[in-house]
């Protein structure tokens, strides 16, 4: 059994998260990775079908609510990505990826 550490960073940064989510997920969100790393936010959402523009205002909406949570955070790298195929989640670390639908 491996032992994953998770950084007070990235607890707060799930707990945000869940906070700025709240109300905000819509059916065609498949997945959601982010992370911080030094001073930027990468907030990106998976989508299983084409994002529309208010689905992207949701998730704008959020990542600013996360941003107001972090002030160490100077920049923000916000992908929306039309991705119909499951998601190899394979040897990835679960700890960056803050929600994923089951696909099966």
């Amino acid at each position: 059994m491996v032992k994953i550490t998770i950084s007070k960073l990235n607890l707060d940064l799930i707990l945000s998260a869940q906070r700025a989510l709240f109300c905000r997920m819509s059916k065609s969100i498949k997945a959601i990775y982010a992370t911080i790393d030094n001073s930027q936010l990468t907030w990106i959402v998976y989508f299983d079908q084409k994002p529309t523009e208010n689905e992207m205002e949701l998730q704008r909406v959020a990542t600013t609510e996360i941003v107001a949570d972090f002030p160490q955070i100077l920049s923000v790298d916000e992908k929306f990505i039309y991705h119909p195929q499951p998601i190899n989640m394979n040897n990835t670390n679960y700890i960056n990826w803050l929600y994923s639908r089951d696909e099966g």
